[in-house]
């Protein structure tokens, strides 16, 4: 069996970073990875860069704080000197809210008008 290239086997583990919901990360080690879904990065303790492929501004997030990952981007998260752990989760409510109404209204068709009562 072929070995992989070095290079290739970290590609292939950026790939899967999402898999996994929860991330201790010592000072100014980085992850990365492309998200299947929309999901939330929420920083538990410490400080983190976040940076997206395609969008000239960086975030810089604390404890308590958190940001929307969109999916099919690259996202770089990097710990600040000190250790960090950041939590990953599924879709967000807003995200969630913009499907449900973007489905009903799919639903209804656009010759939809509410029901007025008739006296």
């Amino acid at each position: 069996m072929q070995q992989l290239p070095q290079a290739f086997e970290s590609d292939l583990a950026m790939q899967t970073l999402f898999e996994k919901q929860s991330h201790n990360l010592s000072g100014g080690s980085a992850l990365s990875g492309v998200t299947d879904d929309e999901m939330i990065l929420r920083v538990v303790s410490g400080r983190v860069w976040v940076t997206f492929e395609g969008q000239p501004e960086d975030h810089w997030l604390h404890a308590g704080r958190s940001l929307t990952l969109l999916p099919g981007r690259l996202v770089v998260v990097e710990s600040d000197p000190g250790s960090s752990r950041i939590t990953l989760s599924g879709q967000s409510q807003r995200g969630t809210t913009s499907l449900l109404r973007a489905l009903l209204t799919r639903l209804r068709g656009p010759d939809f008008h509410p029901a007025t009562s008739v006296s």
